[in-house]
């Protein structure tokens, strides 16, 4: 009984691995994100980026960046949807309340 318990857990152990790595290698990478960002911004200077809120799909990257001769911290999220070939595109973007940062 003690033998068919650990077979058991690592049969669950391996199953939830091999989910995590097949999500984990379908997802839009920080540097993907950032260049798709100074694509459409090439004077901006990224200051922080970070995925947030999302599903299976779809991604909301959140962006602060400097404008040029601007010390000004602001804030933009665009919204990624994965497409059927594999590639992101931009499906929204939105600037959340804006509050001076330090």
């Amino acid at each position: 009984m003690k033998s068919f318990s650990i077979v058991i857990a690592l049969t669950v152990c391996v199953f939830f691995i091999g989910c995590f790595m097949a999500t984990a290698c379908g997802n839009l990478s920080k540097k993907d994100a950032n260049e798709a960002f100074l694509k459409e911004h090439p004077t901006y200077t990224i200051v922080f980026s970070d995925t947030g809120e999302g599903w299976e799909g779809v991604v909301n990257y959140h962006f602060d960046f400097k404008k040029p001769h601007d010390e000004k911290i602001y804030q933009e999220v665009m919204t990624f949807e994965k497409q059927g070939d594999g590639t992101w595109r931009i499906t929204g973007r939105w600037n959340p309340k804006m509050d001076e940062k330090d």
